[in-house]
């Protein structure tokens, strides 16, 4: 194993590039559907349409169009080599699109976009999504996911890895504080001006990443170089991760994707109702006087510790083996998402419980990917790294996010309506979700033992 550190200008393209992704991605993983909403729920009620439907659609598509677009554009990457190219001029048409959302906002106090009905402008959300997707994809996890595979090696994924896996997180913290008040009725809805600034951000550090990422002649960066194209057909390192042979030779690789796979989709069952859990299932308060509210002082804390301590695993897997931090991580995600469950049942001490239930739980949801991304990334065949980033988005995104949210949305129904802030009526998280989630977990022992075994005769044999 390998002692590579990596240098002050590689962190820097990590840290800026993959930050940068994120904010990008929080906008469709968190504001998309609640921008659909607004447009219905903000317009006339003769011009009001099935909003949740729409909904329903944009994440099926956008999952699917994720999936394709890293599986053809990640061999493509392969066969052609110029990774620089596809992560700079991705990243700026990427802002581009992100800033057309803009566009749509039919309310808009400027009075400067399109005049179009409420339903049209929610189309055309899907529409722009699908495009958005297609760049963001090909930039982010086709090409950036690649280059940070290649870059790095054995003894400092986990260090790396760990950074990366909480920049979803910080994106989400920064847009909160800073551009979330711009999406309220407080500050007249200004949807336009929301995405025209986030898509300015991803443009620019598009340029910068023209200039920042090493040329192939640098060496700046002190690591190994691995080749910068790929002989095979693109049509032939497309289908090379569902080969059954290449299934065989790589059963490692498919053990970790089948455990990510698992825990993905326990986390898909809750997560994307865990702010409306916290704030409206547990009653902690959302409104106050002051700065920070009951609500975001719980998710602030647990965003932000459970985030820092994850770097902890990180490194602790680059020193004493990631195999071992497995088991770990994903008793931590566990026992936080039991802990979860028991808010609403807690009266006296219920914001000090919320608080280390999410910190617990967050702590665990991000460190168990920084584990399994960085095996993922050790087990890849050199040379096909975006092909098989391909494979893996369909057990990490496609599949996870085609069953968890429905099965959550199920377990709501047991759960009364609350009304949001337009006086509609809707249903409340369930607890039950956390119960289920940590349940579906347990599945991860099967794939598990079989991996395990798998590394105690490879240590034998050593």
């Amino acid at each position: 194993m390998t002692k590579d550190k990596v240098g002050f200008r590689m962190w820097m393209v990590f840290i800026l590039i993959g930050l940068a992704g994120q904010f990008a991605w929080a906008i469709e993983n968190m504001y998309l559907n609640s921008y659909i909403a607004y447009l219905n729920f903000s317009s006339i009620e003769s011009e009001r349409f099935d909003y949740s439907l729409l909904i329903s659609i944009t994440t099926a598509v956008s999952a699917i169009m994720a999936t394709l677009t890293t599986i053809f554009m990640g061999a493509l990457t392969d066969k052609v080599g110029h990774k620089k190219l596809f992560i700079s001029l991705g990243y700026i048409l990427w802002g581009i699109s992100t800033a057309c959302f803009g566009l749509l906002n039919v309310n808009s106090s400027d009075g400067k976009t399109l005049s179009i009905t409420p339903f049209l402008a929610a189309v055309f959300v899907i529409v722009f999504d699908l495009i958005m997707t297609f760049f963001g994809s090909t930039s982010n996890d086709a090409s950036f996911n690649s280059y940070v595979t290649e870059k790095t090696s054995d003894s400092n994924r986990g260090k790396v890895e760990s950074v990366l896996s909480i920049m979803p997180l910080i994106a989400m913290i920064i847009i909160f504080v800073g551009l979330n008040s711009l999406t309220t009725k407080e500050n007249g809805y200004r949807w336009d001006l929301f995405f025209y600034i986030v898509g300015g951000i991803v443009i620019l550090v598009g340029i910068i990443a023209i200039f920042l990422i090493p040329s192939s002649k640098d060496r700046m960066d002190n690591l190994t170089t691995s080749l910068l194209k790929n002989d095979d057909k693109v049509t032939s390192l497309i289908s090379e991760g569902f080969k059954i042979k290449t299934i065989k030779e790589n059963k490692k690789l498919y053990l970790i994707l089948s455990i990510y796979f698992i825990f993905a989709t326990a986390c898909q069952v809750f997560f994307p109702y865990i702010m409306i859990y916290v704030e409206k299932t547990c009653n902690i308060s959302n409104t106050s006087a002051s700065f920070l509210t009951d609500f975001a002082l719980v998710m602030a804390i647990s965003l932000l510790g459970g985030s820092l301590l994850s770097l902890i695993f990180g490194f602790l897997a680059d020193k004493y083996g990631k195999d071992k931090m497995i088991i770990p991580t994903i008793l931590i995600f566990a026992i936080g998402s039991i802990m979860m469950y028991f808010i609403p049942q807690i009266n006296n001490t219920r914001i000090i419980y919320a608080t280390i239930s999410t910190l617990i739980m967050i702590l665990g949801y991000v460190a168990v990917p920084t584990i399994l991304n960085s095996l993922v990334r050790e087990y890849i065949p050199k040379g096909k790294e975006g092909s098989f980033l391909g494979v893996r988005m369909i057990f990490v995104v496609l599949l996870p996010m085609c069953i968890g949210p429905f099965i959550g949305n199920y377990l709501n129904t047991f759960k009364p309506s609350y009304k949001d802030e337009f006086g509609i009526e809707t249903k409340l998280p369930s607890e039950l979700a956390y119960i289920v989630g940590a349940s579906i977990l347990i599945l991860v022992i099967i794939p598990l033992c079989f991996y395990f075994k798998m590394r105690k005769k490879e240590n034998e044999k050593e």
